[in-house]
């Protein structure tokens, strides 16, 4: 695996079959209780088709916003309830039992599928899904393009909120789904753990700089966050993801994990991550603010 170097998506060549091996990841892990990849993502018409059987949320727009416009029957959730500041480091998921509490009002049920949207890009909606994978939910699944696509295929929008039914959700949280500052630096010069930076190349060359310290993690591999997303502000089809991520992670890999500042940009490479079947990717919850504040972390640039 090459390291230490960023990737636009213009630069990439990569060839047809190494897709494929991307693609094929998850068959070598074994079985996963959590959604399959190719339903991680899903569109406008199949959530019309399943509206009434799944639970939708409307994740970190504002409420005047989802006040004026929302999709039918969802319900609320602001950004605090899987990103918040935690101990000093902004940006991280916060309790596991106040997070599962405000599942539960938003309807979150361990027995029901939930579909997590933001306005479009998907970037808000990704901490969700993460958050809910983490969890332990099984049947997660975040809707491509969000509102705007939805509005986007002649689908009605609703401007009452509903009170949403109480749900029943208990965590099985899934230590698997999250590295911490100690895991990364335990692994800094593994091969087989790659660590995937979604922020700007700016911020990886350390030219912006926002924490104490600007640059990157020594072996991290920059892959922006915007490049997983198309100009329709849905993300790219799978065969493009793949070729974006084929140079760094494979069959042979173990761990991908990725961060950005504050876990937000890092959560959406791990959803497009998740698309591709790679069954290993985990977020770094702190990210760079706690990395680069932190002293004694070592730092490239």
């Amino acid at each position: 695996m090459k390291r230490g170097y960023v990737l636009g998506g213009a630069a990439v060549v990569v060839i047809v079959a190494g897709a494929v091996a991307a693609l094929a990841y998850s068959g070598v892990l074994g079985a996963d209780p959590r959604t399959p990849a190719e339903e991680v993502l899903v569109d406008p018409e199949w959530l019309e088709a399943r509206r009434d059987e799944v639970v939708i949320i409307d994740y970190a727009r504002g409420t005047d916003a989802f006040s004026k416009g929302h999709i039918p029957g969802a319900a609320h959730l602001p950004r605090e309830v899987a990103w918040d500041t935690v101990d000093g480091t902004s940006g991280m998921l916060p309790e596991v039992d106040q997070v599962v509490a405000d599942l539960e009002a938003a309807g979150v049920r361990n027995d029901r599928p939930v579909v997590v949207y933001d306005a479009d890009n998907g970037l808000w909606a990704s901490r969700l899904f993460w958050a809910l994978e983490y969890l332990g939910h099984e049947q997660a699944h975040l809707l491509d393009g969000g509102l705007r696509a939805w509005e986007e295929a002649g689908y009605e929008v609703a401007d009452t909120p509903r009170p949403p039914d109480q749900g029943d959700f208990t965590a099985d949280v899934r230590d698997d789904l999250l590295a911490e500052r100690d895991d990364v630096l335990e692994n800094i010069d593994n091969e087989a753990f790659a660590i995937v930076d979604a922020r700007s190349p700016a911020e990886f060359r350390g030219e912006d700089v926002r924490a104490d310290r600007g640059g990157h993690i020594p072996g991290s591999v920059n892959i922006d966050w915007v490049e997983n997303v198309s100009q329709s502000s849905s993300f790219r089809p799978i065969g493009e993801l793949a070729e974006l991520y084929e140079e760094i992670i494979d069959g042979d890999q173990g761990p991908a994990v990725a961060l950005c500042q504050t876990g937000v940009r890092g959560a959406h490479t791990y959803v497009a991550l998740r698309a591709l079947g790679y069954e290993q990717a985990q977020v770094y919850d702190g990210s760079w603010a706690e990395w680069g504040n932190d002293p004694d972390t070592p730092i490239d640039s």
